[in-house]
């Protein structure tokens, strides 16, 4: 019995969560088994669509100093499983974006560099993540702290992204590096 109970009140606060971000931002779409926490440092955009299996950490967390936030701008797509952990920093994300499967966006990691075997802490780094518009990413990225991806610029699937990313640019690999430039910049301004 207590077991039901305890499946039932994680199931009640679940759907008190997704009701919460359909009253706060009526145009968007969520798909199943999405999870979002700290929904008051969660901003969208119009007409978002968040498919299923998505994780949105929006910081708010002791280790994070209880800060952090995602920002996601209009007519984005999140598709199936993927983890934004907008933990200590920020996320922010612009218009357009169409965001494949599997991709992991991380704005803090931990600082392994710093490790002090007699503390036992783990100390972390906070920096923000800024993906322009019309940006796409492909399948399974990773994206770690402090990147900035410029407006238009494609990242390939399996790519893991370390450093800034110039506009207009297709990149990828580990680490990912531009790969060429995208289409004439003109055809976009």
């Amino acid at each position: 019995m207590k077991v039901l109970i305890n499946i039932l009140k994680s199931q009640f606060y679940f759907w008190l969560n997704i009701w919460k971000v359909y009253k706060a931002f009526p145009t968007v779409k969520i798909g199943k088994n999405v999870h979002i926490s700290n929904i008051g440092s969660l901003a969208l955009g119009k007409n978002i669509e968040i498919q299923d299996n998505v994780i949105l950490h929006c910081g708010g967390s002791d280790w994070c100093n209880n800060t952090g936030g995602i920002q996601i701008d209009d007519f984005s797509i999140i598709s199936p499983n993927c983890v934004f952990w907008g933990c200590g920093a920020k996320i922010k994300i612009g218009k357009y974006f169409d965001c494949a499967p599997g991709v992991k966006i991380f704005s803090s990691r931990s600082l392994y560099e710093e490790f002090d075997r007699n503390d036992h802490t783990i100390k972390h780094i906070f920096q923000d993540v800024i993906i322009g518009n019309n940006v796409i990413i492909f399948a399974n990225v990773v994206i770690s702290p402090g990147v900035t991806i410029g407006d238009y610029a494609v990242i390939a699937a399996n790519s893991v992204v370390t450093k800034d990313i110039p506009a207009y640019t297709v990149a990828g690999g580990t680490p990912a590096k531009p790969i060429k430039s995208r289409i004439d910049k003109t055809r976009f301004e």
